[in-house]
């Protein structure tokens, strides 16, 4: 990335520029190390919203073309909004690709788009932190939730869950129910 301009840079050692400068961010390779997805700021936010409108755009790296998958939709359904998302994460197989949609005033949601058709739909509350890449849980996603304390305890904490990419939720990862949920599995 280079002023807010995607490139790509091929077995072949040539770097592709893969959008015109500015607004471009968040950059994510696929699997098979050819397809680059990423992020552009279409505008401002709307109605005095925090976050600007988003799409999301993939390219061929090595051709050079880029497209818009898939862009902004408001919902006034939390789990529906997806005006503003980011942090694109790609599925194993390299058909879907995973961002965090703005959505709750206290938790983002996650979202699945399909590569192939750009169709978008809810997973399950809270961010994608990242995608298990070996062993047993291979292709689930880290997702850190927010979770509220049972009475008579107050508060919430978040901790990050190894969620299959239907939304079901497996299990807490061990540790992360602490004030650092989601630096805990970073590391």
């Amino acid at each position: 990335m280079r002023a807010g301009a995607i490139e790509y840079t091929g077995d072949d050692h040539v770097t592709r520029t893969l959008t015109a400068a500015g607004g471009y961010e968040e950059p994510a390779l696929s699997p098979d190390g050819r397809t680059v997805a990423f992020i552009h700021v279409d505008g401002p936010a709307r109605d005095g919203g925090d976050d600007p409108s988003t799409s999301l755009w993939i390219a061929d790296g090595p051709t050079g073309q880029a497209h818009r998958l898939t862009g902004p939709h408001r919902s006034d359904t939390p789990a529906q909004n997806f005006a503003s998302f980011a942090h694109p994460i790609f599925s194993l197989d390299g058909h879907f690709i995973y961002v965090s949609a703005d959505a709750w005033v206290t938790s983002p949601a996650v979202h699945q788009i399909s590569v192939a058709t750009g169709q978008e739909h809810f997973v399950i509350d809270g961010g994608v932190a990242s995608l298990i890449r070996t062993g047993p849980w291979r292709g689930y996603l880290l997702v850190g939730r927010r979770m509220y304390y049972a009475a008579p305890r107050q508060g919430s904490y978040d901790p990050v869950f190894v969620v299959r990419p239907d939304g079901k939720t497996m299990f807490p990862v061990p540790g992360t129910e602490t004030d650092d949920g989601a630096d805990h599995v970073a590391a």
